[in-house]
């Protein structure tokens, strides 16, 4: 039986934390299949291990959250009076 070579991963492997689709659900308090939708559609940048297995990047929310107009923190608008 021949042997596979394993490719290490990338360098910036290790520093991008991995969520579930679940975790960022529950974290955007939204029904997990509006999380497979926004990665369906291209909206939300994910990784794909298997058939229905997805991780998200958690800088990913980040991007995602400032593509779609929530570029300002709570605390920016406690700041403006708002």
């Amino acid at each position: 039986m021949p042997t596979q070579s394993i490719h290490p991963p990338p360098d910036n492997w290790n520093a991008r934390n991995l969520l579930t689709v679940l975790e960022v659900a529950e974290w955007a308090r939204v029904h997990p299949k509006t999380v497979y939708r926004w990665i369906k559609d291209g909206r939300l940048e994910a990784i794909q291990f298997g058939p229905r297995t997805f991780r998200i990047p958690e800088d990913a929310i980040g991007k995602f959250l400032n593509k779609n107009g929530y570029n300002k923190s709570v605390a920016d608008r406690k700041s403006n009076g708002r």
